[in-house]
């Protein structure tokens, strides 16, 4: 994976973080002190960046020890019988065919976006319904806005959530037949080198 792929990568996580954390923020010190010009300004666009690139960071490895807790466990063990043959069959991989390797860096980087964002949506529809509740309980459009926004967000999680399982499923087996067929390559190729020191002796 190139530094530039994994910088947004990164950045599409921290995207979402970014909205609770800020949602938090608005529900707990009122919204009145944002002004539009700040975001005319560059340097707090480039603070703005920075914060998004360092909580993508963070959420990501949340969500990856939350998945890994809850989820991926049972999920690899329909093609693995435990973790350390699927580390070891990911290590002959990237070991042994750069082609497959940039394949599978692709497709895990799918999956930390969907695992990212299924972690970011629930927070987000949570912070959202203090944000709603804190700032604007009095407003006409409080409870719709509260059930039309967690509501969506909800949903934006299970589909991430959903796909995230779609794409690990197809990524455990991609990983196990791609590294039988590097197995069974590598013992070809031992087996004529074989022979052909037999022959030559």
């Amino acid at each position: 994976m190139t530094t530039t792929n994994l910088f947004v990568e990164l950045v599409v996580i921290g995207v979402g973080a970014a909205c609770w954390v800020g949602m938090l923020i608005m529900g707990a010190f009122g919204v009145e002190w944002i002004e539009a010009e700040y975001l005319q300004n560059y340097v707090v666009l480039g603070v703005l960046l920075a914060v998004v690139y360092l909580l993508g960071i963070i959420s990501d490895r949340l969500a990856d020890y939350v998945f890994d807790k809850l989820f991926s466990g049972p999920l690899r063990a329909r093609y693995f019988s435990e973790k350390r043959e699927y580390q070891d069959a990911r290590r002959l991989i990237f070991s042994l065919s750069d082609r497959l390797a940039d394949m599978h860096d692709y497709g895990r980087t799918r999956i930390r976006i969907c695992r990212g964002w299924a972690l970011n949506a629930a927070l987000i529809a949570a912070s959202l319904n203090f944000l709603l509740r804190s700032q604007f309980a009095e407003t006409g459009w409080y409870q719709m806005s509260v059930t039309a926004g967690t509501l969506g967000f909800l949903l934006l999680s299970f589909a991430s959530w959903s796909s995230w399982r779609m794409l690990c499923s197809t990524e455990y087996l991609k990983i196990r037949e791609h590294a039988e067929y590097l197995r069974s390559q590598s013992s070809s190729i031992a087996d004529e080198a074989a022979a052909k020191r037999s022959n030559a002796a």
